[in-house]
């Protein structure tokens, strides 16, 4: 994402649910969500939409953008909020 500066490792749930494992940027790091808080999961229906755009390698759709940008919103508390809003990605 964001042009290469940015990378992010989803898991499938028992649901076929996406959630993040890890997440990188370039001049921070590697960010893993804090396991004794959890990270959310992303709804079926966009997971679906997620897994489709990847297969396809067309990611840089309004919608897939936007329900990325949703979760990192929901989900920055566990995550690097500066780095989330140096990379425009909240």
């Amino acid at each position: 994402m964001q042009g290469g500066s940015v990378f992010a490792d989803f898991d499938i749930d028992q649901n076929h649910c996406l959630y993040l494992v890890r997440i990188s940027f370039d001049g921070y790091g590697c960010c893993h969500p804090d396991s004794s808080v959890g990270i959310g999961k992303i709804d079926n229906q966009k997971s679906k939409l997620i897994i489709k755009a990847i297969e396809g390698d067309c990611l840089e759709t309004v919608e897939v953008i936007e329900a990325l940008k949703n979760y990192f919103r929901e989900n920055k508390a566990v995550l690097w909020e500066d780095a989330l809003t140096e990379y425009g990605l909240i």
